[in-house]
């Protein structure tokens, strides 16, 4: 769920600008000779390549048109968007600074993301409290606490959107909000400019917000077929768990997230507590690679029902954009909930399986 993304002063890269100069000055931990890339995220074309010598790099750049960029190479680069001047990024940290917009977004970023933090720690110290607290009363404090800090972010959002709705400030603000308030992002996708709402990432957000309207709670389960996807390679359905007269709480993860990991002991304790004759667990690896997968299975404690080698199947149908994810399915198959978090996820199934 990590992302650091840096911004320009004008347009995202449509928009025409003088034949103007950018500079980049990076630094990197790495043995001299290894090939950092600066590319286009739009069409996707190398704008140069380069070399560390002595932990350093650089680029100078000529370009008519400002555009959405990387830095770097593999798992390893910065996102920003060119814009005059010199910016100067440090590989290993996964920062950069030093151009107008580029500080802009910087400090909403800090702002936006902090809030998580403020929110987790609220979570974590409601946790420490949960003995005390019935399941129902302890939901409840659970969605406020999330209710409130998707306020300040929306807040937050709706004011940097409000000065910047023709320029990428505004837009990649807007994409981090995509996945907190759907409504104000629609609202708000609505309000930027033309150009801004043809920029590829704000497109797909509001794209994919509407295709997960397809598998909102409420909605019956989509099926697909994960070829080779049990641990002994046979293939597997989705309904061979769901709309089978249980609940089925998927759990979407990959061996090389951390939080996803985090979540686990939770996870566990549903899976200890009530998988029976009413309910069951399934995890299931996202854009993994099978022997990472099956190696983590080896060390991580998850008894439950393995799913392997899905890539992005499910995450295409069910408009899985970021992990952990879990979904919670009905007996009849019926979505009930989407992205349970933390302890919320043991309450949610108590206070389920004791009404029922």
């Amino acid at each position: 769920m990590r992302k650091v993304l840096l911004v320009s002063a004008l347009c995202a890269a449509c928009v025409t600008s003088a034949q103007n100069t950018f500079e980049l000055h990076g630094t990197h931990a790495a043995p001299d000779g290894t090939k950092i890339y600066l590319i286009n995220l739009d069409s996707r074309d190398t704008l140069g390549v380069t070399a560390v010598k002595a932990g350093q790099f650089s680029f100078t750049v000529s370009q008519p048109q400002n555009v959405y960029t990387y830095v770097g190479y593999d798992r390893t680069r910065i996102h920003f968007i060119m814009e005059p001047g010199v910016l100067n990024a440090d590989l290993d940290q996964r920062t950069a600074s030093g151009t107008p917009m580029v500080d802009d977004y910087n400090a909403f970023h800090r702002r936006f993301y902090g809030y998580d933090r403020l929110r987790n720690d609220e979570r974590k110290a409601l946790t420490a409290r949960k003995d005390s607290l019935d399941p129902v009363d302890f939901n409840r404090q659970w969605d406020d606490i999330n209710d409130k800090y998707r306020q300040l972010q929306g807040q937050l959002t709706d004011s940097i959107v409000s000065r910047n709705r023709d320029n990428l400030v505004g837009a990649l603000a807007l994409d981090d909000m995509a996945l907190r308030d759907t409504v104000l992002f629609m609202q708000l996708f609505r309000s930027m400019s033309p150009a801004m709402q043809s920029f590829q990432l704000l497109s797909n957000d509001a794209k994919n917000i509407a295709e997960r309207s397809r598998t909102a709670p409420g909605k019956m389960f989509t099926d697909y077929l994960i070829p080779g996807g049990n641990i002994d390679g046979t293939d597997v359905r989705l309904s061979d768990y769901v709309g089978r007269g249980k609940y089925i709480l998927l759990d979407h993860w990959a061996s090389w997230c951390g939080p996803c990991k985090a979540e686990m002991p939770h996870i566990k304790r549903v899976w200890e507590d009530f998988a029976g004759d009413r309910l069951d667990v399934v995890s299931i690896a996202l854009n993994d690679k099978r022997d990472k997968t099956l190696q983590a299975l080896q060390t991580l404690d998850m008894p439950w029902h393995q799913i392997v080698d899905a890539q992005n199947i499910p995450g295409s149908l069910y408009n899985i954009s970021a992990i952990p994810h879990i979904i919670l399915f009905a007996p009849d198959g019926t979505i009930l909930r989407r992205d349970l978090r933390g302890e919320q996820i043991y309450t949610t199934i108590k206070l389920l399986l004791d009404k029922n």
